[in-house]
């Protein structure tokens, strides 16, 4: 693929950034300690880990962020190492972030 502005010579991408194609993926998320669950945007290659902290900031005004949380869903304690793909969200799934 080759990318001009008009102004610049021809730029060509490298392979690796035209492979990486991250879909959205809009989730409910629920913290534990606050009073409303937030609607996030995921993108597909996001850790759970990562997810839990873009929840986190998302409700930082009304609770404090902790280092050491949890997330779960559909009942089951995830693997923060794990990708959104891989775990299988789909849009507006419910994720909990919780202590611990």
């Amino acid at each position: 693929m080759v990318i001009t502005t008009g102004s610049e010579f021809e730029k060509t991408l490298p392979p690796n950034l035209l492979e990486q194609r991250f879909m959205p993926v809009p989730l409910y998320g629920f913290l534990q300690g606050d009073t409303i669950g937030l609607l996030i945007l995921a993108d597909d290659g996001d850790t759970l880990e990562a997810l839990a902290q873009k929840l986190q900031a998302a409700a930082s005004l009304r609770v404090a962020a902790r280092h050491l949380v949890r997330v779960v869903y559909n009942n089951k304690i995830m693997d923060p190492a794990m990708t959104v793909a891989q775990a299988g969200f789909e849009a507006l799934d419910r994720i909990d972030v919780l202590s611990g």
